[in-house]
This record gives structure tokens, C-alpha cells and sequence, in this order.
């Protein structure tokens, strides 16, 4: 009989859309956390393979995720979108986003950073520093 711990029923659920390297690294990050994570290097399979609604956050790059775009400002999940730096596209692109879900950081990114707004994000904690500021 296979018993499954409250904390296993409980992982929160993130959704990585970045290229292979970053995408084993904030995977081994975030399970190291306590989460539960996917990892998408073709952002081309997103549409088809995942629902959005079945994860409580995403992590992606830009301008990696620009396919997807759309589809974040539609689907109302928190998302961490890391940039090298920038520009009027981006800043176009997270006007249309929901600050209170979103946040931007700047590559290199500070690691116990982004573990702190990942865990902001997903407690519902979004009163301590999340939103478009860079990190």
C-alpha cells in the first residue's frame, strides 16, 4: 500500500519554459524547495501539452517565451519572467501582464532572490516586494 505524505499532496506545481540549461538548474532549485516542477524547452509544446490552470506558477525567460506571450496575459497565473535586460518590447509586454501575479528580474539573477519571490508568489504573500521590480 503506497502512502502519500500531506506534504506530497501539497506541492505546489510550477511550470518552467526556458531553454535546457536554466530550466535543470531552477528545477533542481525549486524541488530542492519543495516543489513540484515541469520543465518545457520547446515553447512551441506549451499550448499542446500543458494547461496553464494546472500549475499555481510560471518561470520563463524572455524573449524565449515571446510565443507565448498571449496566452500569459490571458491566463491569470502568477509568472516570473527573467530578462538579460531591458527593452520597450518588454516593457510593452509586462504593461499587458496582471502586476499582482507578475514579476521581471534581471539576469544573473540572485538565486535566494528568486527563491524569496517564488515563495512570496506562492503563499499568496504578494504584499513584500513582488511586482515588476527588477532583481
Amino acid at each position: 500500500m503506497l502512502i502519500i505524505s500531506n506534504m506530497e499532496k501539497m506541492k505546489k506545481k510550477i511550470l518552467i519554459v526556458d531553454e535546457m540549461r536554466f530550466s535543470r538548474i531552477c528545477s533542481a532549485i525549486l524541488e530542492k524547495d519543495g516543489y513540484e516542477t515541469s520543465s518545457v524547452t520547446d515553447v512551441r509544446q506549451v499550448d499542446s501539452k500543458f494547461n496553464y490552470h494546472d500549475y499555481e506558477l510560471l518561470v520563463t525567460s524572455y524573449p524565449f517565451c515571446t510565443v507565448i506571450l498571449e496566452d500569459l496575459i490571458h491566463a491569470g497565473i502568477p509568472t516570473i519572467i527573467l530578462s538579460d535586460n531591458i527593452n520597450r518590447d518588454l516593457m510593452t509586454t509586462l504593461d499587458h501582464l496582471d502586476k499582482t501575479l507578475s514579476h521581471c528580474m534581471i539576469k544573473p539573477i540572485d538565486y535566494n532572490k528568486f527563491r524569496s519571490i517564488v515563495k512570496q508568489i506562492l503563499s499568496s504573500d504578494r504584499s513584500a516586494g513582488t511586482g515588476f521590480g527588477t532583481s
